[in-house]
């Protein structure tokens, strides 16, 4: 019930969501080029009024999501540059930690400074990346030792128990800060494609949280190869023999197994170059859509709501058994792949009809922003994005550990 509500929320809600006129109440945008000026255009009950930053404020924006009034002199001093671990971004940090843990409003100062940070400077995102990243990096052995092995807490019903508490203190935030956190979504997706240091730094994130974290649990943290390979030939088999019109198209071109596998299993062993890949692939398969991005995080944000409010130990414990590996795999990662593979065999294409109906909605509502995204292959790298972003927010909260100073790490990164 709980995918078929979420299946049936995208269905009936792009059509509303998306669109390219002023009918899209609430859209903004710069009047002048980003931080040019301080006057903003905003649709009001179908009219663009014209409105005016404050004070010393500009406004700022990308094109992709919605603007920002900035006074980009006084937030560049409130930046500091300390040598310390993290750089001087633990306040940075500590807010997006407080928010994993159930504070909205240190949730919203994250995701106001970074999108504030992005907005002001184009290589903002792959500085504070790279420096959290390299800190993770150079902290490990202190980390790993209080990480939290998120796979091992799915085997006890306190472990279960605790997982779905910590998911619902993130989606305390989340709830709270949708339409913000949606837009940095979008923000990260446009910056990591329009330039390689971003994504090389986001990549180093990645990558060096999760090796940091899993190489005090053991001694090899990089995927079995083979196991890899067939989770995503089972992915690709399962999606195209019941899904064949919207997530039988994810694993295609750039995408494709036989492509992916190696960067794949090379990034859970600590590569960057190898995760730098894989996100440009799926990212890539976006075209130039990225603001689009944003619509499908608040979606996300409304199916995790729906599913930490189900809930319980005994309903996560028999979704387990029923959809596990009859080969399970040391990787929980590999294991929740073939977990995918198995939920849309098991479905036998019954949601076919509700996925197609929003593919139909997403292409009619998409074709006149000449994104080149207005096809079935970018709307499953849409859904893949969907996917991860709601696996994300459920899990990542269980396996954050605190670093010995006190400066909170999210130690773990996207990876279950």
């Amino acid at each position: 019930m709980i995918i078929k509500n979420s299946i049936l929320f995208l269905a009936l809600g792009l059509p509303a969501v998306f669109g390219a006129t002023c009918q899209n109440e609430g859209a903004t945008r710069c009047t002048m080029p980003n931080g040019k000026g301080a006057k903003y255009i905003v649709c009001e009950n179908g009219k663009e009024v014209e409105k005016t930053c404050e004070g010393a404020e500009t406004c700022h924006g990308n094109g992709n999501t919605g603007i920002m009034c900035i006074d980009a002199v006084a937030f560049k001093k409130r930046q500091s540059n300390s040598g310390s671990t993290f750089g001087g971004y633990e306040p940075l940090i500590n807010s997006f930690n407080n928010g994993m843990y159930g504070d909205a409003n240190s949730f919203n100062k994250f995701v106001t400074n970074m999108r504030s940070m992005m907005l002001t400077d184009k290589n903002a995102l792959g500085d504070v990346s790279s420096t959290v990243g390299d800190g993770v990096q150079a902290s490990k052995g202190k980390i790993a030792s209080n990480t939290q092995n998120i796979g091992s807490k799915f085997s006890t019903t306190q472990g279960i128990n605790g997982v779905i508490t910590s998911a619902k203190n993130f989606q305390r935030s989340l709830n709270q800060n949708s339409a913000g956190y949606s837009s940095l979504m979008a923000d990260v997706a446009t910056n990591t494609k329009t330039n390689p240091n971003n994504l090389g730094g986001v990549s180093s994130l990645v990558t060096n949280t999760y090796t940091a974290s899993a190489s005090g649990l053991s001694p090899n943290t990089a995927m079995p190869s083979a196991d890899v390979n067939r989770a995503l030939n089972n992915m690709n088999v399962a999606f195209n023999m019941f899904y064949p019109n919207s997530l039988g198209k994810l694993f295609q071109g750039s995408m494709a197994p036989s492509s992916i596998a190696s960067n794949v299993v090379a990034s859970s062993g600590g590569d960057q170059n190898a995760t730098a890949s894989v996100f440009r692939s799926l990212i890539g398969k976006t075209a130039d859509g990225q603001q689009f991005i944003a619509p499908f995080t608040s979606a996300g944000v409304k199916i995790t709501d729906s599913v930490t409010n189900y809930a319980t130990p005994a309903r996560v414990s028999n979704v387990l058994k029923k959809y596990r590996s009859v080969s399970p795999s040391s990787s929980n990662t590999v294991n929740v792949m073939n977990g995918v593979a198995n939920v849309a065999v098991s479905s036998r294409g019954s949601y076919r009809a509700s996925i197609d109906n929003s593919n139909i909605a997403f292409t009619s509502s998409s074709s006149g922003s000449n994104c080149g995204c207005s096809n079935s292959d970018s709307f499953a790298a849409y859904l893949a994005i969907l996917g991860t972003l709601s696996m994300s927010q459920m899990v990542v909260p269980s396996g954050g550990c605190c670093y010995s100073n006190g400066a909170s790490v999210f130690a773990r990164s996207l990876i279950p």
